[in-house]
């Protein structure tokens, strides 16, 4: 065996070994993922009543009703959530919201997908749109989130 087939060989194996790590940690769920702020947002010119509900790993975390007033040309976000902020991290987030007319739409975070110890925040919004009048936005997280 010359240098480079040892050092692919090694360097398969090492891969190989930080993969099943990575697998073995979202199985035991020692992996988690960080919940930043959810925010609450209406880009219509009617005012809603928005139900929010935060759980982590199943355990109801956050619930409450809000009142979004009419869009505002300047500013649409009005109401910014984070109560979980002495706690942020878990295995598995789920994050839901409704309108009195609509069923619950949610999005959920769960560690043991994707990469480990991601941060993300969290956008409601309501619209005008065909299929909802609400959706529940996945994103990153700024700096100002952690």
């Amino acid at each position: 065996m010359n240098r480079r087939q040892a050092l692919a060989a090694i360097g398969t194996t090492a891969l190989t070994s930080v993969t099943g790590c990575a697998i073995l940690e979202a199985e035991l769920g020692m992996r988690t993922d960080t919940l930043g702020t959810v925010t609450l947002a209406n880009s219509i010119a009617d005012s809603f009543e928005v139900t929010v509900e935060v759980l982590r790993n199943d355990t109801l975390v956050h619930q409450g009703t809000y009142q979004l007033a009419p869009r505002s040309a300047r500013e649409r976000p009005q109401h910014t959530i984070h109560e979980w902020q002495a706690n942020p991290d878990a295995q598995r987030w789920t994050i839901r919201a409704k309108i009195p007319k609509s069923e619950w739409r949610d999005a959920t975070i769960d560690a043991g997908r994707g990469s480990a110890n991601e941060c993300y925040s969290v956008t409601i919004v309501t619209g005008d749109w065909p299929e909802t009048p609400l959706a529940v936005l996945l994103g990153g997280c700024n700096s100002d989130n952690r």
